[in-house]
């Protein structure tokens, strides 16, 4: 009983619930409990990340012309897409046809241009976007 005493109201509630889980489920069942709900928070979060576009990705998106106001991360990366294809091919120095904005997002986002057509430059872009 005196142990009770210096326990708060809280921490006398949290034991109280432990040990009605652990008579309602049993221990073997437990670990089970805590592995689901640890995916379930897991699952929670990710999805309210994916929702909300990344700086960078509104960034881009603003440079391109794209209203990024309301818009979630697949849209925004859908709308890019879309939009770098319709871009017209201009001539690099080195005589590969690569559109400035293009090179511009992809050495931004840490991607080595040398050598490489718009194309590869767009998968590039589009695969480093979608795996962040």
């Amino acid at each position: 009983m005196a142990v009770l005493l210096f326990l708060d109201t809280q921490m006398l509630i949290l034991i109280i619930i432990a040990f009605i889980i652990l008579i309602i489920w049993g221990p073997s069942k437990i670990p089970q409990l805590a592995r689901s709900f640890g995916q379930a928070v897991r699952e929670f979060r990710r999805g309210a990340s994916e929702s909300e576009p990344e700086p960078e990705l509104v960034e881009i998106a603003k440079k391109l012309g794209i209203d990024p106001s309301g818009k979630s991360r697949d849209e925004l990366l859908t709308e890019i897409s879309s939009k770098l294809q319709q871009q017209p091919a201009k001539v690099k120095a080195e005589g590969v046809k690569v559109d400035p904005r293009v090179l511009e997002m992809a050495e931004k986002l840490g991607i080595d241009t040398k050598g490489k057509s718009e194309e590869e430059l767009i998968k590039e872009i589009n695969w480093k976007l979608s795996n962040k």
